[in-house]
């Protein structure tokens, strides 16, 4: 039974009889599947770069992955960067009026001191000019 190869170039099965099997100097053989892997190799082109070879949709197919997980990762990081944006610019509407409210009651009770230790103050001046 004759021996089923793969090409060197696209990773496909060659059939029995089919195929174009070049011998370098060296002894080394390169199997091409087509005359197409043959003249892409001979350009000097990487399997890896076109996309129809197997070195290539693996290549791809690395490339989508990593590049989903990048995605992934900025929007996780975006989203971090919201909520710590949203937690800092936007403070609580009701505990910044309560504040208000204390504030102004404080000034209040500071004013109404006051009126009242000049109320006594001139309460004793009109006792003292008696």
């Amino acid at each position: 039974m004759p021996k089923q190869r793969e090409c060197d170039y696209c990773g496909a099965d060659i059939e029995p009889g089919t195929g174009t099997m070049l011998v370098r100097v060296n002894g080394n053989t390169v199997d091409f599947c087509s005359s197409k892997c043959e003249k892409n190799a001979d350009l000097g082109r990487e399997a890896r770069e076109q996309n129809w070879t197997a070195a290539g949709r693996e290549s791809d197919r690395q490339t989508t992955v990593s590049a989903e997980r990048e995605a992934e990762e900025e929007e996780a990081a975006e989203a971090d960067a919201d909520a710590e944006a949203d937690s800092e610019a936007a403070p609580d509407l009701e505990a910044v009026e309560d504040e208000a409210d204390a504030d102004a009651e404080d000034e209040a009770d500071a004013d109404a001191d006051a009126e009242d230790e000049s109320s006594e103050d001139d309460d004793q001046a009109e006792e003292a000019e008696a």
